[in-house]
């Protein structure tokens, strides 16, 4: 036998859980409680149930000592179904075209239920998926309650797809054959399932069997929801008329609800028996169904959906709780982890300490050796900075002395010019402003004698005499440059003329 599992049935009149174990095929039940609730009777009081609920679960888990993660049945009156079809699509596609359906058939914003949806059948151009879905205001609440009483649920399942698990398990032999009608009767509502070979329909009905004024109005309307479930499968579903009944549930056996129905459809009837699944482990379990009890059809089929393939997985936990309860299972192995961890990286971390205080006691050791180098280190820099003072200072009497010997040296260009040049004298010199931080200007004005006509104006000779001298000018150290040259031969014999000397700025005067 394979692991063990348990089952927690939260339903409309009771609390029951049970303890299975199983494999493909074989289903065995080793433990069985119930504790009534107290609230039958205010029908559509979310609240009180859920109180009634809580009050149920805390003396049922004392007195089994069940404890841990369970499979959660809740009632079929609080569960929203709806069959559509949708476009046939890869996995992508569908989830998108899921979740824009739900929104539209779901009468509740999404935030405020879980949902979940299961294909039913394919053809080649469309599917058929079931959605179920619960209100938040519901499932919150009852996975407190559960968690407070010491069960962890790990899975929500819908009764209605326990009571449809639950009369898989009985195998009802439909190949060949018209369909069967399953009918799993609750004090709340009813759930009704159409059984052919390789598909079924389902519908919940709001007509419950939890007193003598409720079991008489279900007896007389619930033939004809019956009736008109079955005609609305035929005509959606292209499903068969039924050619058997079996019921199952606290209701399967009234005499007068089986009669109403076999009146109305005079179909053969039987009740679900449930002595053939599980096996028993011990004589209370066994006693429990033996003794003719057909209400754990629901129990009974939420546990054939662990252990055997091929049942149509439907879970309604909250994503928010499944993310808590997760983080809640990983906490002690997270904190064993850490303290593993921790317990690693001690020995290394007493390793590198050690080398650590070697390192430190080596460095102040060669610390105390480089003291007498720092401080040799410290007069050489502040030599050096002496050094460089002193060599600024004497780049500046440097400078002063050549600007001290700049006019000089310019005067003594122009004479030695003049003179190599001959009958050349000069009449002015004085500064031109030049603009911030430009070369000083000069400007020059003299004369020049021309012997070989002195009663006429000057001529082509004395021209090229005057070019001679200004660019013998323009070769002289101080001068970078000679510019906007002026000439005046109106004066017979002499020619007049001025210019201008650029001199060089990295030698000023």
């Amino acid at each position: 036998m394979s692991k063990r599992t348990i089952i927690l049935e939260c339903g409309a009149d009771r609390v029951a859980v049970g303890v299975f174990s199983g494999s493909p095929r074989r289903l065995c039940l080793h433990a069985f409680d119930s504790e009534a609730l107290d609230c039958v009777e205010d029908e559509g009081d979310v609240a009180k149930w859920l109180a009634a609920t809580g009050a149920a679960l805390r003396p049922l888990a004392a007195r089994t000592g069940i404890r841990g993660g369970v499979l959660v049945v809740t009632p079929a009156h609080l569960t929203l179904t709806k069959a559509i079809r949708i476009p046939r699509v890869g996995p992508a596609q569908r989830e998108k075209i899921l979740r824009f359906e739900a929104a539209q058939h779901i009468p509740y914003a999404p935030a405020d239920v879980a949902w979940d949806s299961v294909v039913i059948g394919e053809t080649a151009g469309e599917c058929e998926v079931l959605l179920a879905a619960a209100k938040r205001a519901v499932l919150d609440p009852l996975c407190a309650l559960l968690l407070e009483a010491g069960f962890e649920p790990r899975t929500i399942l819908p009764a209605p797809f326990a009571t449809l698990a639950g009369f898989r398990l009985l195998r009802p032999d439909t190949e060949g054959k018209n369909p069967v009608l399953c009918l799993n009767f609750g004090s709340r509502s009813t759930t009704l399932l159409l059984f052919e070979s390789s598909r079924f329909a389902m519908r919940i009905l709001a007509l419950g069997t939890g007193d003598v004024a409720p079991l008489e109005t279900t007896r007389a309307k619930l033939p004809q929801e019956i009736a008109r479930s079955l005609l609305h499968f035929q005509w959606r579903n292209d499903m068969g008329k039924p050619g058997k009944i079996l019921l199952a549930g606290n209701g399967a056996g009234t005499t007068e609800l089986a009669e109403a129905i076999r009146g109305k459809f005079n179909l053969p009837m039987e009740v679900a028996d449930l002595r053939r699944f599980p096996e028993f482990s011990d004589a209370p379990a066994g006693g429990i169904v033996q003794a003719g009890k057909s209400d754990l059809l629901d129990l009974v089929g939420a546990a054939a959906t662990q252990f055997q393939p091929g049942h149509f997985p439907i879970d309604l936990l909250p994503t928010g709780i499944r993310e808590s309860i997760g983080s809640r299972k990983r906490r002690p192995w997270l904190i064993a982890a850490a303290i593993l961890m921790m317990g690693a990286l001690l020995p290394p971390l007493f390793h590198f300490r050690q080398l650590a205080d070697e390192a430190r006691k080596k460095t102040a050791a060669i610390e105390r050796e480089l003291v007498p180098w720092r401080q040799r280190d410290v007069r050489n820099r502040e030599n050096l900075r002496q050094i460089g003072e002193l060599n600024d200072r004497l780049k500046n009497v440097l400078q002063i002395g050549e600007k001290r010997t700049s006019w000089l040296a310019l005067l003594s260009g122009l004479q030695e010019q003049f003179e190599r040049i001959g009958d050349v004298w000069l009449d002015g010199m004085e500064e031109v402003p030049a603009g911030e931080g430009g070369a000083r200007k000069l400007l020059v004005s003299g004369r020049m004698l021309d012997r070989l006509h002195p009663l006429a104006t000057t001529g082509p000779e004395i021209s090229f005499r005057v070019k001679t001298l200004l660019a013998g000018l323009a070769e002289c150290p101080l001068v970078t440059a000679v510019e906007n040259e002026r000439f005046d031969s109106r004066q017979p014999g002499v020619l007049k003329f001025d210019f201008v000397l650029v001199t060089d700025p990295m030698r000023p005067l």
